[in-house]
This record gives structure tokens, C-alpha cells and sequence, in this order.
């Protein structure tokens, strides 16, 4: 009589296989999931951009007009930014157009940039300007 031998189980090779197919899957969720964070840290940044980019804008706003370009840092959430702002007189009297640049601390990357009009009646100039 012979008796017929079942196996259950893996055997090495099947193994090796599957653990394979599982460090590959692995290996892929970690980067998808360090893109994720590198993806969240700019968009925080970026974030934060805008929000100085708005507040110089309203600030401008509130100045007297005055042509040229400015530079100065701020930061907002902890971060350091370097603002650019430009004011030109557009074609229409009395009209002038600021454009607001925010980047990032010690580099030239733009994060951000905002775009604005400004008015200012000519009774308004006139006053200024006398003494």
C-alpha cells in the first residue's frame, strides 16, 4: 500500500515571492506618501504667501500713493517672506496699478503675486501736493 503524502502550506519559493510583491508595495506607498507631506509643507507656505501678499495689499491702500517699487519682509505663521511692491500710474489719470510679489526668504522663487488698482481723485493729489 502506498500512502498518498498531502502537503499544506508555502513553499520557499512562494514565499519569497509574495514578500517581494509586498516590499514593492511598500517601497510605493512611502513615496506616495512623502509626496503628500512635501505637497502639504509648500501648499502651507503658499498659504501663508497669500495671506501677506493680501495684507500688503491692504496696507497700500490705506498709504498715500506714491510710484516706485518697495521691498521689506514680513512673515506670517513663523515664516520669513520678502515682499516686492510696485506701484506705476497706469493711462488713466488718476488710476495707478500695484502689483505685489511675495518670495521666499533669501531666494527668488515666487510664491505668490497679487494684482490691485488703485484710485486717487485728483482733488485729492492736488491737496497733497500743496503745502
Amino acid at each position: 500500500m502506498s500512502a498518498k503524502r498531502t502537503e499544506d502550506g508555502f513553499t520557499l519559493i512562494e514565499v519569497l515571492v509574495s514578500l517581494a510583491i509586498f516590499s514593492l508595495a511598500i517601497v510605493g506607498l512611502n513615496r506616495a506618501a512623502t509626496l503628500a507631506v512635501s505637497g502639504t509643507t509648500d501648499l502651507t507656505v503658499r498659504t501663508h504667501a497669500g495671506i501677506v501678499a493680501d495684507n500688503a495689499v491692504v496696507l497700500h491702500r490705506l498709504e498715500p500713493i506714491e510710484v516706485g517699487t518697495e521691498r521689506f519682509e514680513d512673515q506670517s505663521g513663523g515664516i520669513e517672506f520678502e515682499v516686492v511692491v510696485e506701484t506705476a500710474q497706469t493711462e488713466q489719470a488718476g488710476f495707478f496699478e500695484l502689483q505685489v510679489l511675495v518670495l521666499e526668504a533669501d531666494q527668488d522663487r515666487t510664491l505668490t503675486e497679487r494684482r490691485a488698482f488703485l484710485y486717487e481723485s485728483p482733488a485729492v493729489a492736488s491737496a497733497e501736493a500743496t503745502p
